[in-house]
C-alpha cells in the first residue's frame, strides 16, 4: 500500500536482573524464571513497533499473546484482538540496563521481584525493574566451536590459576641465599668503615705531627734565652 509504514520488528529475551530469569509469557500468565527445554520457546519475544515512535508492543510468539497491563495495574498476556494502550511500553536506559515504561502511566514499569513474580509497588526494590536484552538464538557453546575452527581445531586453553606455592626446599634454598647476601653486606660495610677509620687517623696524625714540631722549636728558641 502506497504510503504504508512498515512495522519495526526484533526478536528479543529479556533477562531480568532482579530474579536472574527471562520473561516467560503462557497463556495469561508472565513471570521470570530459568531457562530449559520446556519454557525456552515461551521466552522467545519480539517487540514491535507500528510506526517510528518511541512506542512498542512486546509479543510472544509462542503463547501469541502481548505483555500488558490491566486496569489495575497487573501484568497480563493478551490476544492480538484485545492490545492496546496498556500494551504499549517506552524502552528507555537506566545505566547499562533496560527498562520498559508504560506509556499511559510514566510511573509503571515492567518488572519482577527475585522469586520471578510482577512487581505489584512501583517503588519497590529499583532494581527488580532493570533487564538486560539479548538474542534467544545464541548459543555460546557453538560460538566457541566455530572460533576454535577459524583457530585450526586447538583446544581452549586451561585456565591460569596464578603461580603455586614454594615447596619447602625452594623455601629453605631461597632463606639460605639472603643469609648470605646478608652476611655479604655486612662485611662489606665493615671492610668500608675500617679504610674509613684508617683513613682519620692518618690525616689526625698529618695534622699533630706539625704542632709537635712547632712546640719543640718554641722550647728550643726559649731555653737560648
Amino acid at each position: 500500500m502506497c504510503g504504508a509504514v512498515p512495522a519495526m520488528v526484533r526478536s528479543v529475551s529479556l533477562y531480568s536482573t532482579c530474579s536472574s530469569g527471562n520473561v516467560t509469557v503462557i497463556g495469561r500468565s508472565i513471570k521470570a524464571m530459568g531457562r530449559d527445554g520446556h519454557n525456552a520457546p515461551y521466552q522467545k519475544l519480539t517487540t514491535q513497533s507500528e510506526d517510528f515512535s518511541r512506542k512498542l508492543y512486546i509479543f510472544a510468539e509462542k503463547s501469541q499473546r502481548y505483555i500488558c497491563f490491566n486496569k489495575r495495574w497487573k501484568l497480563v498476556g493478551l490476544p492480538k484482538k484485545q492490545k492496546g494502550p496498556m500494551c504499549q511500553f517506552y524502552e528507555i536506559y537506566n545505566g547499562s540496563y533496560l527498562r520498559y515504561r508504560s506509556v499511559i502511566d510514566s510511573s509503571r514499569y515492567l518488572g519482577f521481584n527475585k522469586f520471578g513474580k510482577p512487581m505489584k509497588n512501583p517503588r519497590g526494590r529499583q532494581e527488580c525493574f532493570n533487564f538486560i536484552k539479548y538474542n534467544p538464538h545464541a548459543d555460546i557453546n557453538h560460538h566457541n566451536s566455530l572460533v576454535n575452527a577459524d583457530m585450526g581445531g586447538m583446544d581452549p586453553r586451561d585456565p591460569y590459576f596464578g603461580p603455586k606455592k614454594p615447596s619447602p626446599v625452594m623455601r629453605a634454598t631461597k632463606n639460605s641465599l639472603l643469609q648470605v647476601d646478608s652476611t655479604r653486606e655486612i662485611i662489606h660495610t665493615t671492610h668500608r668503615y675500617r679504610h674509613s677509620n684508617r683513613w682519620k687517623m692518618h690525616q689526625d696524625e698529618k695534622i699533630s705531627a706539625p704542632r709537635r714540631r712547632h712546640e719543640s722549636r718554641l722550647f728550643v728558641e726559649a731555653s737560648k734565652y
